[in-house]
């Protein structure tokens, strides 16, 4: 089990700092390249649990801290079950999440009227392709965890994996049955361009000199071959956006599975990319 969020340490807020509220030696602790976050909360909320993928508040807290300042608006176009904007509102941020699926769009709303704080939350269900055709404000931060492809779709090897546990108990395997879920698209190609158009559009509502963090994944392909999405998702951004490097999200307690034994090597993947982008591209 992780530490519960870091609150900042007592020390010296420097005047220019323009980006967070954080001191120094919190800005250093942050800009390590990995960090464990494996919270109770995250493995016990029910409700949330509904969502067949998610993350936990305690990561997005984590780059809340870094990216923004108390009173900033950050944007979630992929929303999910709520754990942005839960953390927003703990954070004392305003947060706006976008979701596809009405179901999960009605369950962010549900925790969201257990939360309590003061800042706005708000829910939109929507297509996050079509970000352009809402009444957005600017925001000072984006994060998401967009679909891995299509891999809800696959089963994963041939023991108890929790992917298979959640089908045995009758939970959501896949995010929807909706033509426009980009966790439906089985052609990778063309998945990569659909999402990359997602974070096009995301650009134009985050100010100049902001950031983007995408948290994503490498997938393996049911031929076995494991597809480098992290990084070609990372390419495919760097078009619109300025890649600023990465973050490596260890899950430290999640179960082992012995997945290609004893003839084949397949490796457990406890870890996933928290791509980091910057809009200081020129607009046009």
């Amino acid at each position: 089990m992780s530490k519960p969020p870091r609150e900042p340490e007592p020390g010296r807020h420097h005047p220019r700092n323009t980006l967070n509220d954080l001191t120094g030696r919190d800005w250093l602790k942050f800009t390590k390249s990995w960090f464990i976050c494996d919270s109770r909360r995250y493995r016990r909320n029910q409700v949330a649990e509904l969502h067949p993928a998610r993350y936990p508040e305690e990561l997005v807290t984590e780059f809340l801290q870094f990216f923004t300042k108390s009173g900033e608006w950050v944007l979630d176009p992929f929303c999910g079950s709520g754990a942005t904007l839960i953390a927003c509102r703990e954070q004392g941020r305003n947060g706006v999440g976008l979701e596809l699926a009405e179901k999960y769009a009605e369950i962010s709303r549900s925790r969201l009227a257990r939360t309590s704080g003061e800042t706005a939350a708000t829910v939109l269900q929507g297509d996050a392709r079509r970000l352009s055709d809402l009444d957005l404000p600017q925001f000072d931060f984006a994060i998401t965890s967009p679909p891995y492809w299509d891999m809800l779709h696959h089963p994963r090897g041939g023991v108890k994996s929790a992917h298979q546990q959640r089908i045995a108990r009758g939970l959501d395997q896949v995010y929807s049955g909706e033509p426009g879920d980009l966790g439906n698209i089985r052609d990778y190609g063309e998945f990569l361009e659909a999402l990359g158009q997602v974070f096009d559009g995301c650009r134009a509502v985050v100010k100049p000199g902001k950031y983007l963090t995408v948290v994503i994944q490498n997938v393996r392909a049911p031929s076995g071959e494991v597809l480098p999405l992290a990084w070609d998702l990372a390419r495919r951004i760097s078009q619109t956006w300025s890649f600023q490097g990465e973050r490596i999200w260890c899950q430290n307690s999640k179960r082992l599975g012995i997945w290609g034994y004893p003839t084949t090597f397949v490796p457990n993947y406890h870890h996933h990319y928290c791509l980091i982008f910057r809009n200081s591209r020129p607009s046009g």
